[in-house]
């Protein structure tokens, strides 16, 4: 399995996000690291829909072989790498669905005497999201919220580590975007120590 696990979740590859997966491919290729696996969910028509049989809340416990797979992934990477838009200062919903079917009670986290402990310690990941507001609104006023929600609801809960990054102002992506997402990349890279 690789020692990085990468989840993109944009239906397209053309503006930033693709950008700085394209990017971040290449600053791969270039230091010669190749322990790496990208599932972009989109490309493999993933199905975000909880089903009612997956509910654990609710005493079930179904999770079926393909998410089954994905758990095995998660659980033997060493690092993880989110890749997504910021719409509606949130996730898009085949990610939220991919979390919600994936990251179940028993895998990423159980209750002990009512708290939550993590079962994926030892992991880091990096987000990067890419966001059409401005720097100072998503800072202030959204505080981040995109980002919040998967590192610190989700991640933290499941013990993993993580750094967010964002690119403000992508909403049309410019020529003047690559060299920011190209120095995100490089902070991306030196985070996950790679």
């Amino acid at each position: 399995m690789s020692k990085l696990l990468i989840i993109y979740a944009h239906p397209n590859h053309e503006g930033s996000n693709g950008f700085f997966l394209k990017t971040i491919l290449e600053k791969f290729e270039k230091k010669g690291f190749s322990d790496y696996e990208v599932i972009d969910l989109y490309k493999i028509n993933y199905d975000p829909i909880l089903k009612s049989s997956e509910v654990y809340s609710m005493g079930n416990k179904e999770v079926s072989q393909e998410n089954l797979a994905f758990q095995a992934k998660i659980k033997k990477s060493e690092k993880l790498l989110f890749i997504y838009p910021t719409w509606w200062q949130n996730m898009p919903a085949i990610l939220k669905g991919f979390i919600d079917r994936v990251f179940t009670s028993g895998f990423a986290f159980k209750y002990i005497l009512g708290a939550p402990v993590g079962l994926l310690k030892g992991k880091r990941a990096a987000i990067f999201t890419a966001t059409g507001g401005p720097a100072l609104y998503n800072k202030l006023i959204i505080r981040n919220q995109a980002i919040k929600l998967l590192s610190k609801h989700v991640l933290l809960m499941a013990g993993i580590r993580s750094k967010g990054f964002t690119l403000p102002l992508a909403s049309r992506f410019k020529e003047g975007h690559k060299n920011k997402i190209t120095k995100i990349a490089d902070r991306v890279i030196n985070y996950l120590d790679l």
